[in-house]
């Protein structure tokens, strides 16, 4: 039951819609004999476009049938589709089958019946093209799927050239899922715009208060806003052009710095350097650089996987990649606030010296529930619910997931805000009073208060 749970999480966490709505897949010698493309949503009106070039089958035996092709299956979500394709595993039936094909989908054929005028080792087909509008009933989301129900031989492979076009009236390239998605965006680029400049405000009303990491925070805003906006004129063009040019390019580098400078804030945060202390010590160095290098990896496999066509075979190893790398970085940026929990427990515990680490203890604790529930619900819940939810609302996948990025960066702005009052703040190291709290702390948490009073006396 566990096992089974579990693929269906990472299933469900895999879900992916490609931005570049015209697409363009080349297959060589691929022995897989079911695999998803792409996933659109059509209205009334819309149109699915498919040529197949140079069609291939290797490796097949004389005379035996080929039975092959391309199919648009319409279904009420994503899970739906992953289950009937599972099913079709399980059951070794054939998803070109009557049963399961209806008016509602298009067939691209690529079966030929058992003939010995076919040479024995390969089969070859130059061209095929089939064009499709939808009408009024029709409406929906359809995935397109390619199968090979035989020769079901492993040895037996194909190739082939697909180029795929999906647009709805306008010509709109967005599937319907995603045609709110320009102004969607925009809406959050002016909400952001909005938090960097009450941010601004706060760091030049707040002084000599104001520390390095408060400056990273203002940083981190200003990323964030532009790769809002980015976004937004990328799923402009698309919408128009089916392609997101040279605008992607420019996501894309938002998007990587702001990757980088989200974690590095949280983890820095967490260890409360420039608040609490001024340094890292030689574990929480090693945290940060580990993580820094697997954003970096992270951003790479997200822009591949971007330029690459969604049905190849280096598109889900990519895929997964991306997946992988981004919940190892969840998890490492844990590890710190852990740390600085347990730390501030032991200080909280010194008789006398307890009520401000409790103070800065309860605030520790309050941000990693709140780290750890923007991670659960931006990586796990909206993805559960974008895969469940029908095609029409589809859309809210990503306004919840902006929702809850924009609320973590509003609450952990208040919470540690330059202020005279915030509990989380800069421990005197030339109080010896304030020293003394750390007086219980492990080994590792003396050596690192040792090595600040150093840095004093120097």
């Amino acid at each position: 039951m566990a096992a089974c749970t579990l693929k269906w999480i990472v299933a469900l966490l895999c879900v992916q819609y490609g931005s570049a709505k015209i697409h363009q897949l080349e297959i060589a010698a691929d022995q897989r004999t079911l695999f998803k493309i792409e996933p659109f949503c059509f209205e009334k009106g819309g149109v699915m476009n498919i040529t197949v070039r140079d069609f291939q089958v290797h490796g097949s035996k004389g005379g035996d049938e080929v039975k092959s092709g391309f199919i648009m299956l319409k279904t009420k979500s994503e899970s739906a589709m992953q289950q009937m394709l599972e099913q079709s595993v399980e059951d070794n039936t054939c998803i070109l089958d009557g049963n399961i094909f209806s008016k509602e989908n298009i067939l691209v054929d690529m079966s030929t019946e058992s003939t010995a005028n076919i040479p024995p080792v390969e089969k070859r087909w130059s061209k095929y093209n089939k064009m499709k509008i939808v009408q009024a009933g029709d409406e929906g989301l359809y995935t397109l799927v390619f199968a090979r129900c035989q020769p079901s031989d492993s040895a037996v492979s194909v190739s082939f050239k697909l180029h795929a076009a999906f647009w709805n009236p306008g010509p709109n390239y967005l599937s319907a899922c995603e045609e709110t998605l320009p102004a969607l965006f925009f809406t959050f680029f002016l909400f952001f715009a909005a938090a960097t400049g009450t941010w601004a405000w706060l760091l030049v009303k707040g002084g000599n208060k104001v520390q390095k990491i408060h400056y990273m925070m203002a940083v981190l805003l200003v990323v964030k806003t532009m790769a809002m906006l980015f976004e937004s004129i990328r799923y402009h063009f698309i919408s128009t052009t089916g392609v997101g040019h040279e605008w992607s390019v420019i996501y894309y580098i938002f998007a990587f710095l702001k990757g980088l400078l989200l974690f590095t804030v949280i983890l820095l945060i967490g260890t409360g350097w420039s608040l609490v202390k001024p340094y890292l010590n030689d574990r929480e160095k090693k945290i940060v650089l580990v993580v820094l290098i697997l954003q970096v990896v992270d951003n790479v496999a997200l822009i591949v996987l971007e330029e690459m066509a969604p049905g190849s075979q280096e598109w889900y190893t990519w895929r997964d990649v991306l997946h992988l790398v981004d919940i190892i970085c969840c998890c490492a940026i844990l590890f710190p606030i852990v740390w600085s929990i347990r730390h501030l427990r032991q200080a909280a515990a010194a008789d006398g010296k307890a009520e401000h680490n409790i103070m800065k203890l309860t605030l520790f604790r309050q941000f990693y529930i709140m780290v750890v529930t923007y991670i659960y619900f931006t990586r796990i819940i909206v993805f559960l619910l974008a895969a469940t939810m029908p095609y029409d609302w589809m859309w809210l996948r990503f306004l919840f997931t902006e929702l809850a990025t924009l609320s973590f960066y509003v609450v952990t702005g208040y919470k540690f805000k330059p202020m005279d009052d915030n509990p989380y703040l800069k421990v005197e190291l030339e109080d010896p009073d304030a020293l003394d709290e750390f007086d219980h702390l492990d080994e590792d948490s003396q050596i690192e208060m040792e090595q600040a009073k150093s840095r004093v006396e120097v």
